[in-house]
This record gives C-alpha cells, structure tokens and sequence, in this order.
C-alpha cells in the first residue's frame, strides 16, 4: 500500500483516499436512509437512518468542499484523464462534487426558509422562524430530491465504471483508491 499523502501519477494519496472512502460511507448511509424514508416511512428502522440524514448532508457539504479544493491542490499531480473516455469520465467527477454541494445547500435554503429550527452534528445552525419562506422551502421541495437521486445515479455509474475498467478492460483503476497505486 502506498503511503503518500499527496497524490501522483499513478494513484491517489492517503488524504485523497480519505475522502472518497469517508464520503463514500456517508453516501451509502444517505442512500439507504432515502430509500426507507420513499419505501418504509413511518417505520424504527427508517427513523433510525433517517435521524442522521441532516447531520450527515452537512458533513458531505463540508467533506465535498474540502475535498474540491484537495483535489485542485493535487490536481497537476494525479493521474492522467487523457482520451476522450477519460475526458468524459472527468466531466463525470465534476458533475458529482456539483451534486455533492448543490444537494445540501439546497437542504439547507429549505430548512431556512421553513418553520423549524435546523441543527446538525449537535451544532444548532438557525433557529426556528414564525413564518415560511416559500421560495425556499418550494426551492428545496422541487430540487433537493431529484438532485439527490441525479447524484446517486452518477455514483452507480461512476461504480459501474470502474469495475468495467477494471475487471473487464483490465485497467487497475480501482487500486488507485484503494492501495494508492495502479501497480498494486
């Protein structure tokens, strides 16, 4: 396993792989506490995923911008994105760390503009207001959730992808984010 904290030619550091693993953990937890609340509302199961939902929308807007500003960082050092594939696969990442900030900022404009007092990760951001906002809560009611499930459906792509890569084309994608080296 490669070492590095800075990312290089052939893979990617230790800083950069804790943030994709990180931020896939949360994803995954995102994704499961969406589908019970669209499938199983009103169920223990549900409320106990459903309970981090904001908590965790939060932490992904901050991991995501973290991440962004890593990524331009590294950006000269990491791997090549040379080819047409690749230059899609790059409009790809660019299109998913959009998603990851846009889907909780437009959370967090809704919860704003609601009635109710908005806390996360046990810090109370705003409190409650007398009066709704109705752009904001109609602007997050339109948009958080077809940008959430917009956004899960380039992660199963961006997954799908770097199986094929590596298991069909025989390409060691995946070992640049999981050992920090193609050559394994």
């Amino acid at each position: 396993m490669d070492t590095r904290v800075m990312d290089h030619e052939h893979g990617y550091g230790l800083a950069s792989r804790f943030f994709h693993w990180s931020m896939f953990l949360l994803l995954l937890w995102q994704i499961t506490s969406a589908v019970l609340h669209y499938a199983l509302d009103d169920t223990a199961i549900t409320d106990f995923f459903f309970g981090f939902h904001f908590s965790n929308g939060v932490l992904i807007l901050v991991l995501a911008v973290l991440r962004g500003a890593w990524g331009l960082l590294n950006l000269s050092r990491r791997p090549s994105h040379a080819g047409a594939l690749n230059r899609l696969a790059a409009l790809g990442h660019v299109a998913m760390y959009l998603l990851l900030i846009a889907v909780p900022v437009v959370a967090i404009i809704r919860a704003y503009g609601s009635t109710r007092p908005f806390s996360a990760l046990g810090i109370d951001i705003f409190a409650s207001r007398a009066n709704e906002i109705a752009w904001m809560t109609d602007l997050g009611g339109a948009w958080h959730g077809f940008l959430g499930w917009t956004l899960f459906a380039l992660i199963a792509g961006h997954i799908a992808m770097a199986f094929m890569h590596t298991y069909a084309w025989k390409e060691p994608l995946i070992a640049r984010m999981t050992k920090g080296d193609e050559l394994g």
